[in-house]
């Protein structure tokens, strides 16, 4: 049974090889995007809100972006496993097809709809000490810069995936710390106008993350064309477009899986949507918890991708009762890496929230929000972890029903009802909607151990 659930030296040292990298670049934007934000929490409440609202509405753009690479990423991981590069190259035809539509859609709905998606977080009734007018114009005005960056992370997120389904996981790492640590020095720059430059506030901020994105762009790009390992970068614009019959093989397997980050992403700004009926000051107080504690729970995420690259190589190999055996050491190893993070999280949970320019009582209620989050990120981690176990075998409707489903149709909808039924705290509220995963981990454990999640999709 212990060797079932633990693996030898070998198993841990790929592992590591392949995860350690993509947990390092996350951790590191995610930290330079912290540092990021306490600059702009620097401003007033308004500005800090508007924002972190915008940034809601990128995120879901983000997910979508994702969620469209994921579905070819898991036909590639697998093709490579078979050393199939004319099926590789067709999925980054496809990537590059379906990242320019969602682009275009994006940019067209954020150009349209901008004061709409503003006040879906506004309430009059509470509204507290933050003028929601200056809310809305902070916002729109971060919106409008940071819509020229949305192509060049598309482009960058279209190589990186391609590195990383080909295990070049260091050089997307690489250029992710070069182009938060650029990311941080411009938004110092140009938010309080340091060295001469102006101070320019939250377009001071957006426009240092979009010269970040550029940057990443360039050096993955460059890295992928000049590299002969990886050549196939640059034979896929041999022909522009994929071929009519893999467009279509590929869609009808991986479209639900996009559609399941963009519905996803929804839930969870539905959720925050939920919270911000308790006030602005909250919508200020999850914002500033947020991302402390996203500093933490991507390690879940990047750990599961790095499962989900290391398993669809293993079924692209068929090696199907290997890929079994190792799904339930990750699984175990997942436990315990959520259980040491949640301690390091619970023990700093005081020193960020203290950084930003805000109320005592927004300060206060944002580290207990980090607090709750805490305790129950072990459950958070290990069901992530199933989540990609069984995405890493593209049976994707299941993991339609097991992330997107579940969030909008028991998260949302309960966190709906006790917001708008109860006079609950914020906090009562936010530990309902957040331990509601754990009737994930129960499912996920179950559809694991059945092996259901393993096929293989290469030829």
């Amino acid at each position: 049974m212990i060797k079932k659930l633990f693996g030898n030296r070998i198993f841990y040292k790929n592992l590591i090889a392949v995860t350690i990298p993509i947990i390092l670049a996350q951790l590191i934007t995610q930290f330079v995007s912290l540092l990021d934000n306490l600059m702009v929490g620097q401003l007033t409440t308004a500005e800090f809100n508007g924002v972190s609202i915008a940034n809601q509405f990128f995120f879901v753009f983000n997910l979508a972006i994702f969620g469209a690479f994921a579905g070819p990423g898991i036909y590639a991981t697998q093709h490579h496993g078979a050393k199939n590069l004319e099926r590789v190259k067709e999925c980054i035809r496809y990537k590059w097809v379906i990242g320019i539509i969602i682009s275009i859609i994006g940019i067209i709905v954020f150009i349209t709809f901008d004061d709409l998606l503003f006040n879906l977080f506004i309430h009059e009734e509470e509204l507290g000490d933050v003028d929601p007018l200056e809310v809305i114009k902070s916002g729109k005005e971060y919106v409008k810069v940071m819509l020229i960056g949305l192509v060049p992370f598309m482009i960058s997120e279209i190589y990186s995936t391609n590195l990383r389904e080909a295990k070049q996981t260091l050089i997307p790492m690489v250029a992710n710390i070069i182009a938060v640590f650029v990311n941080l020095i411009l938004n110092y720059i140009f938010i309080f106008g340091k060295f001469g430059a102006p101070a320019l506030g939250v377009v001071g901020a957006a426009i240092g993350t979009v010269v970040a994105r550029i940057i990443c762009c360039l050096i993955v790009m460059i890295y992928a064309h000049s590299s002969k390992k990886y050549r196939f970068n640059s034979e896929v614009f041999k022909k522009l477009l994929p071929s009519k019959e893999s467009f279509i093989t590929i869609f009808k397997k991986s479209y639900i899986l996009l559609i399941n980050e963009f519905l996803w992403s929804l839930g969870m700004m539905l959720i925050n949507y939920c919270y911000s009926f308790r006030g602005l000051e909250v919508v200020a107080a999850v914002n500033i918890s947020s991302m402390f504690v996203n500093l933490f729970a991507l390690i879940g995420t990047s750990y599961g991708n790095g499962i989900s690259v290391l398993l669809g190589q293993q079924l692209g190999a068929r090696d199907f009762e290997e890929a079994k055996i190792s799904s339930y050491r990750y699984l175990t190893f997942s436990v315990i890496l959520g259980f040491v993070v949640a301690f390091i999280m619970y023990c700093l949970r005081a020193t960020v929230p203290t950084l930003y320019e805000m109320s005592d009582k927004i300060i206060f209620m944002a580290e207990d929000l980090i607090a709750i989050t805490a305790l129950l990120l072990p459950i958070r981690v290990y069901s992530t972890a199933c989540y990609f176990t069984i995405r890493s075998g593209g049976k994707l409707f299941i993991t339609f029903l097991f992330d997107s489903v579940f969030t909008l149709c028991i998260r949302v909808l309960i966190t709906y009802i006790v917001v708008n039924t109860t006079d609950l705290s914020i906090y009562y509220v936010y530990f309902i909607s957040e331990i509601l995963e754990i009737i994930k981990i129960v499912i996920g454990t179950i559809l694991v151990k059945k092996g259901i999640w393993i096929q293989s999709v290469s030829n």
